[in-house]
């Protein structure tokens, strides 16, 4: 991903807002990234944090110096990730940045930076010890901070960083984008739920582990609705138990499904109100089970509350179960 051409093009104030305090020397301690899901949070926090570290800024990361590839690489030791996305940030990964911080930085630069992405995923005792740590921040050290939910995170941390909010992009220019990036277009409108940039989109597919990931939750996914949309319940929960779970056995392979169907329902939901669906391949399907269903928003609240539990010791296929049982019953 082209971050940025991303920034320049869709997020104008975050970009010209950084520059000028990088090329004023007047950067903040901290930074909070929020957006909504989709938005590519992390991709911006890391592509930020190694401007301020780039040998060669042109005007922020050149992505061809040593550094900014050795940041890439995840071999620059005074650069640290933890995604919550992945799993639960604890508190000794929090330590962990805390200890290594507390030192003489290992490169000449002497500028230490750490990224916590979705701090909103973090254990109680993990946000108590990051709080204390953006009250004293050491010298030259920067913290990148990504939400997906401002009004989750405690003020004293907010107050204690520079907020900037990444705007969302419309899905149809998203799905365009991504289609003129050689995507085709069931994919590019089912992942247009997941990434808010049609050539992240297109990057993803060439990810062999995304992409093994995504295609068996879609093949999952089609292979729901077409059961769903035999009006039989009890073969539904066969189908599901029998075909569906062995396919969608990971974390990330479950994040897909559940996220898959919550915007098919909705898409079904916007259609029972008059509306067009966005995922525009299914529409025909999806016609049908509007007809069929009642009470979807419940149903989507439900997904919604599913989908948080994928981070913690969950078993998967339990989860899955209780969905669609959830959904039958609807």
């Amino acid at each position: 991903m082209q971050v940025e051409k991303y920034l320049e093009k869709y997020q104008p104030v975050i970009y010209k807002t950084f520059l000028r305090s990088l090329q004023t020397e007047h950067l903040s301690h901290a930074y909070l990234l929020c957006g909504n899901p989709g938005t590519p949070l992390l991709e911006v926090a890391k592509f930020l944090a190694k401007s301020i570290l780039c040998d060669d800024p042109s005007p922020l990361a050149c992505n061809n110096c040593i550094t900014c590839l050795r940041v890439d690489d995840e071999n620059y030791p005074d650069f640290i990730v933890y995604d919550g996305s992945k799993s639960t940030i604890k508190k000794d990964e929090v330590a962990n940045v805390e200890e290594q911080f507390e030192k003489t930085a290992f490169e000449s630069k002497g500028i230490m930076i750490y990224v916590l992405h979705l701090i909103e995923n973090m254990t109680e005792q993990a946000i108590n010890s990051i709080l204390k740590f953006l009250e004293e921040p050491g010298k030259n050290v920067y913290a990148f901070l990504t939400t997906n939910n401002e009004n989750s995170i405690l003020p004293t941390i907010i107050s204690r960083c520079q907020v900037m909010h990444l705007k969302l992009i419309d899905r149809q220019e998203v799905i365009k984008d991504a289609m003129e990036n050689d995507v085709i277009k069931e994919d590019a409108e089912l992942l247009s739920y997941f990434y808010n940039d049609g050539e992240l989109i297109a990057e993803i597919l060439e990810d062999e582990d995304e992409k093994d990931a995504y295609q068996l939750a879609k093949e999952s996914f089609i292979k729901f609705l077409e059961e769903l949309n035999k009006d039989d319940g009890r073969e539904v929960i066969f189908y599901t138990q029998t075909n569906i779970i062995p396919l969608v056995k990971t974390k990330e392979s479950a994040r897909f499904f559940i996220d898959m169907l919550t915007q098919a329902f909705k898409d079904i939901l916007t259609i029972q109100n008059g509306g067009s669906p966005v995922l525009q391949s299914y529409a025909t399907i999806l016609q049908e089970l509007s007809k069929k269903l009642v009470d979807v928003q419940d149903i989507l609240i439900e997904l919604l509350k599913d989908r948080n539990l994928i981070n913690t010791n969950v078993n998967i296929s339990l989860l899955i179960d209780h969905l669609v049982l959830h959904i039958i019953k609807e």
